[in-house]
């Protein structure tokens, strides 16, 4: 029987066929590009087609960042500004104090002593009519020292003393009738002291004090010797008067006595740190006894103050 035989020859035959078919088409697989692998292992996921024109995607060669790690690269999120922290206090910024904050950049100028010594190179003048003397201004100078301490933040108690000196010429009458002249006041020295207080109001407006002080005091003023009644150590005049600064004593005698006085003034300084103060300052005496003759006494300085 022959059919078991032809079975098994056509059953080769089907095996056999697909073999040589793959046989005469591997020259052309073999030139053809296969598919890139990283597209082989992207295909099924989401992206374009195989057959669309897209570009494939660049590769990297960083390792991916480790879970739980933000991206370096990624934009931060918004915030709102006013969340931002303030600047660091002492730079004009709200702080609480502390003992070891760092020092401010800025210089201290502020007027905040308690105790202020003031040396005072003066130019003054004595502007009252002498017996013996034209009614002029006599001008000289000297020195006075002050001493502040403060009671409010814009008022200081005062106390202060100064002594002053102004050359006096020798002055002479002449007598026409007579045809001679007559000394009238000897040339001389006029020394005038003076011991008060006052009250200074200080405005505190940074580098720059305004003052303004009122206060009143005892004014010593000796005059060259006497040549004629009414000078200092003279007799009294007839009505028991003496020269400015001089009154009659019991042996009527011009004596040394002191003038109550009263003055205004007014000045500023200039500070330098916190230690030193420069400044000027004009100051007007008046007589309690006399207030017809306003001013007898001015008082300029250049102030040069030490402050504490």
């Amino acid at each position: 029987m022959l059919w078991p035989v032809s079975i098994r020859a056509a059953r080769r035959r089907r095996v056999l066929r697909p073999l040589f078919v793959l046989t005469l088409l591997s020259p052309l697989l073999a030139s053809k590009p296969g598919p890139d692998p990283d597209v082989r292992a992207t295909e099924g996921s989401e992206g374009p087609a195989a057959g669309d024109d897209a570009p494939d995607p660049p590769r990297s060669s960083a390792p991916p960042n480790p879970p739980g790690t933000a991206d370096p690269f990624a934009d931060p999120p918004p915030r709102d500004p006013n969340h931002a922290p303030f600047l660091p206090p002492p730079n004009n910024q709200l702080g609480q104090w502390s003992a070891g904050r760092t020092p401010p950049l800025t210089r201290g100028f502020d007027d905040d002593h308690w105790v202020q010594l003031t040396a005072i190179p003066t130019y003054a003048a004595v502007h009252v009519p002498f017996i013996g003397r034209p009614s002029t201004p006599m001008r000289g100078g000297g020195v006075a020292l002050e001493l502040d301490v403060r009671l409010l933040p814009w008022l200081f108690v005062r106390v202060q003393g100064s002594h002053t000196l102004h050359p006096a010429f020798r002055e002479t009458s002449f007598d026409e009738d007579a045809g001679d002249s007559s000394l009238t006041a000897a040339a001389g020295i006029v020394h005038a002291t003076n011991v008060g207080g006052s009250l200074v109001y200080g405005l505190d407006i940074g580098r720059f004090i305004p003052r303004l002080d009122i206060g009143a005091g005892a004014m010593f003023i000796r005059s060259p010797r006497a040549v004629q009644a009414g000078q200092w150590g003279g007799e009294c005049r007839d009505d028991g008067s003496c020269d400015l600064g001089l009154s009659c004593s019991a042996e009527e005698v011009c004596r040394p006595s002191p003038v109550p006085e009263f003055h205004v003034g007014v000045g500023f300084d200039v500070l330098f740190g916190r230690h030193l103060a420069l400044g000027l300052a004009l100051r007007y005496y008046g007589l309690l006894s006399g207030l017809g003759s306003l001013p007898f006494y001015v008082h300029g300085s250049a102030r040069v103050a030490v402050r504490f």
